[in-house]
């Protein structure tokens, strides 16, 4: 279903709006914070070693992205037991980044949106 703007009821977007969302394509924009999140995606959540691990980055690199991820709102962490996991921050969130996979590579963003769909029941907000 494609959505056209002007079949939304909804009043203009306030400025502080379009700047809030300026900054998050901004942070997303560059391509190790874009990595993170798309992995993220995948996997839906991780720790911040398997991170290192996975991505064979330093760990000062992936705490500086990850910094920054979770100050915009990106990406939240939630304390199980000793381990920290994270993952990205709610529906909308999860939402971009299935709609930029499957508009970046068409044939494995089918497959992560497809996985997404099936976790969240077909919902796609």
């Amino acid at each position: 279903m494609t959505i056209i703007a002007s079949d939304i009821d909804s009043p203009p977007f306030d400025k502080s709006d379009i700047r809030r969302a300026a900054s998050i394509f901004k942070v997303l924009s560059h391509p190790s914070r874009l990595t993170i999140v798309c992995h993220l995606f995948r996997k839906q959540s991780a720790t911040q070693k398997e991170l290192i691990e996975e991505l064979d980055w330093p760990q000062s690199t992936v705490a500086r992205h990850l910094g920054q991820l979770r100050e915009r709102g990106l990406v939240e962490a939630t304390r199980e037991g000793n381990e920290v996991r994270l993952e990205l921050a709610g529906e909308v969130t999860q939402n971009l980044m299935a709609a930029m996979c499957e508009w970046v590579h068409p044939e494995t963003g089918e497959m992560f949106t497809s996985s997404y769909r099936e976790r969240t029941e077909g919902r796609l907000v």
